[in-house]
């Protein structure tokens, strides 16, 4: 079976300029890569999680796969066919489909419900000849009454506007749907209800989906495989419960250990991760995650490591990759304590 998307070395890079910078222009600004090479493919019909701390890239990769943020150098292809140009940008977004974070703010507070279901037809010319009726289909499809097809983007709560963006995003049977942060802002029952949903859609429409998000918790239940991100640069790939069994990079698993514990004498399973989040602005030299693991050595802050397999399905960029062992993984869990306390 061959993947449905597939992204070779994708960089997106900005350029922070001042306002004399901004007014001149006399000579071209170095840029800052926000993403940086990055490579994964999706298959069809599959769940890939796309997994990091605030500001590791995540939105913006998303957002460069289906060109709303233009890459600066790399390939994708979609279907097999290598998309380049924005007319390739413009068939893909036919065949795929973006539900941003904020459910309210993406929907147009002038626009009924029903008019703002039948935008994705009337933008791509797809001829409808009933939209009052196809609205009410897609708002069937997601648990919504048709009467919902009258109400103002304000007049619903948060998860029934998460249901709405759903069925928008499906408005065009896309093959490819890519999820950001779908849970944010939902009481945790209605996170469940959403993923359900998604999950349930997933099966009955057969599209594969990326859900970009940093609730390990959630993602753990509904992803085949995860893609973890730290400042822009995928750091460990592998199948769902492979990699949250055995973390093979050291970032992945402090973000394991500090995911919260459904047992109130319990927070986590061990600390966060040490310190902030550094720059793209300032990368720090060699592995960019050495100033805040635990696991770092001397090679660590002068050499960058490459991105290379440790196993059937799992890529990993570190150096000294952790092992697979109990002993090695609570090594692990104690140095990140001792190393939490030092920083506390």
């Amino acid at each position: 079976m061959n993947p449905l998307l597939t992204v070779e070395d994708l960089s997106v890079s900005f350029v922070r300029k001042g306002l004399l910078d901004r007014l001149i222009e006399l000579e071209p600004l170095p840029g800052f890569n926000i993403i940086d090479r990055v490579t994964l493919s999706l298959m069809p019909g599959e769940t890939l999680g796309l997994v990091g701390e605030s500001g590791s890239g995540k939105t913006t990769l998303a957002r460069s796969i289906l060109g709303l943020v233009r890459a600066t150098a790399g390939r994708i292809a979609f279907e097999g066919k290598d998309v380049a140009t924005p007319a390739d940008f413009r068939a893909m977004r036919r065949r795929s489909a973006m539900m941003f974070q904020d459910p309210i703010a993406s929907l147009s507070p002038r626009l009924r419900i029903g008019t703002l279901l039948s935008e994705p037809q009337i933008i791509q010319g797809v001829p409808t000849p009933d939209r009052r009726a196809a609205a009410a289909a897609l708002l069937s499809l997601v648990g919504l009454p048709s009467s919902f097809a009258d109400r103002f983007p304000h007049e619903l709560s948060g998860g029934q506007a998460r249901r709405v963006g759903v069925a928008r995003a499906l408005a065009m049977k896309p093959r490819l749907l890519l999820a950001d942060e779908p849970t944010a802002g939902l009481d945790v029952s209605v996170q469940g209800d959403v993923l359900n949903l998604i999950g349930e859609l997933k099966r009955q429409l057969g599209f594969a989906a990326m859900i970009v998000t940093h609730n390990l918790a959630m993602i753990r239940h509904v992803s085949d495989r995860l893609a973890i991100m730290y400042l822009g640069r995928l750091v460990e790939t592998g199948p769902t419960q492979e990699v949250f069994s055995a973390p093979r990079h050291p970032y992945t698993a402090t973000l394991i250990q500090s995911e919260p514990l459904p047992d109130p004498r319990r927070r986590s399973h061990g600390p966060a991760v040490s310190g902030e989040i550094p720059s793209v602005f300032r990368r720090p030299s060699g592995c960019e995650f050495h100033t805040r693991c635990p696991a770092a050595q001397p090679r660590c802050g002068a050499e960058a490591p490459a991105y290379r397999e440790v196993g059937a399905g799992r890529m990993v960029r570190c150096h000294f990759p952790l092992e697979t062992s109990g002993q090695e993984q609570e090594a692990f869990s104690r140095a990140s304590a001792n190393k939490k306390g030092k920083t506390t």
